[in-house]
């Protein structure tokens, strides 16, 4: 007998996901942005507490709320445990809210008055973590179990788990040693840990999950044929060796004084993660041509268009560096980061999510919008963005344009909001779990 109980769970987490990116997410990093092109500097001091804020809202809000949502949604509860199961979900739910606005706060305010809001910065740091906390929790307690063998692409989703509760559990020593007394020894921290930190947070956690669910979902939902396993294992081991080459790497590179010769194991880990860029793309089959049309596909592949050229770039990494004569580039780097957190991730978050709200509330999602404007200017800021960042490192004048960029993506965002959180606004969800 089939106890799946009937849930749609996935609503409030993608609203949340929604305000999030459009206020302390995107908005936040732009304005950010625009401050730091101001005075063409990547280390403005007075924007790095934004920044940090910026990058924290986008991951725990922007990527964690729709991870969240899609996941709970996707593992529906047994009809006994639908009330531990919602209660779990909104406890999970209202503990990252909390901990993404206290953050929010207390990361400029810190500098002001450290006793105050240093703890208040730990505490927000806790609460996200008890959100990733509940949410393991919850899909291990009430999940409901149908006895089908555990598919092949799970290992991503597994591997996304687990970087997602490592670097959950990791913030609050992040925050409380990026935020010492001795501004130095602050500065010191960021400067060794935060790159490993992002790769764990962005190629770990967010990457990982979109692989599983992508190479899962576009051969039973999108119209493609099934992954090509053999491809796609290949590219989880590249992928994998290649996180943690580039990890490990950059703390020994670090430690080396970035000394000539002593970043071989952080480009090696870009090297393969290019090639696992290549073999996931040829694993996904967005190649070939779906057996029906829909307004998502064009999104779903410029995600992963964005993520080859993001391998490229990390190829070419070495050549930038010696082409500018400095051991390490802000710009550089962080052009790499924003073809992969706003090409790949975000671009796949957009697409994904108007397939789940359409099919959600049955509508057919040919005869909808196409939504060409969200993904021409999400497509545009991206590319100006990345082209113009990396630009800098042979021109300031690049710093200006550069700047205005951020808005052009936050306009893309509210204009797919309105589209796609309209039926979640106005229209009563049918009662259904989602399984497509």
């Amino acid at each position: 007998m089939n106890d799946r109980a009937d849930v749609s769970i996935y609503r409030p987490f993608f609203l949340a996901g929604m305000v999030c990116v459009l206020t302390v997410g995107c908005l936040l990093g732009a304005t950010a942005l625009l401050g730091i092109s101001r005075q063409a500097s990547y280390t403005a001091n007075a924007w790095t507490p934004y920044v940090l804020a910026h990058a924290n809202s986008q991951l725990f809000g922007w990527v964690g709320f729709f991870v969240l949502g899609f996941a709970l949604q996707q593992h529906a509860p047994t009809e006994s445990k639908k009330r531990l199961f919602h209660r779990l979900a909104f406890l999970s739910m209202q503990s990252m809210a909390a901990g993404i606005a206290l953050r929010f706060v207390a990361e400029p305010l810190v500098r002001i008055d450290r006793p105050l809001w240093l703890p208040v910065g730990v505490a927000a740091c806790l609460l996200q973590a008890l959100a990733v906390v509940l949410f393991l929790a919850n899909t291990q307690l009430t999940r409901h179990r149908s006895g089908a063998p555990t598919t092949w692409t799970s290992k991503f989703v597994f591997a996304s788990l687990f970087w997602f509760l490592a670097v959950a559990l990791a913030e609050p020593i992040v925050f409380a040693l990026s935020h010492r007394s001795d501004a130095r020894a602050s500065i010191l921290f960021v400067a060794e840990w935060f790159a490993p930190l992002r790769e764990a947070q962005f190629l770990g956690f967010a990457a990982m999950m979109i692989f599983g669910v992508s190479l899962t979902k576009f051969g039973t939902c999108f119209g493609w044929k099934p992954a090509h396993r053999t491809l796609g294992e290949i590219g989880f081991v590249l992928w994998t060796f290649g996180l943690i080459a580039r990890m490990v790497g950059w703390n020994r590179t670090f430690a080396a004084g970035m000394s000539p010769g002593s970043a071989g194991l952080y480009q090696a880990g870009g090297v393969l993660i290019a090639l696992a860029t290549v073999a996931l793309f040829a694993a996904s089959r967005l190649y070939e041509r779906p057996d029906r049309p829909a307004r998502s596909h064009k999104f779903v592949r410029g995600a992963y268009g964005w993520l080859v050229l993001a391998g490229l770039l990390l190829v070419l990494e070495p050549l930038h560096l010696a082409a500018i004569g400095q051991p390490f580039s802000h710009a550089y780097t962080g052009a790499i980061r924003h073809a992969v957190t706003v090409g790949f991730i975000s671009q796949m978050i957009v697409g994904v999510s108007m397939h789940v709200v359409a099919r959600m509330h049955g509508l057919a999602e040919e005869r909808l919008a196409g939504l060409w404007s969200v993904f021409v200017l999400l497509n545009l800021g991206n590319a100006a963005r990345v082209g113009l960042e990396t630009l800098t490192d042979y021109q300031v004048a690049a710093f200006a344009p550069m700047g205005w960029t951020g808005f052009v993506e936050l306009l893309a965002l509210g204009v797919w909001a309105i589209h796609v959180g309209g039926p979640l606004v106005r229209t009563r969800l049918r009662r259904r779990a989602y399984a497509c």
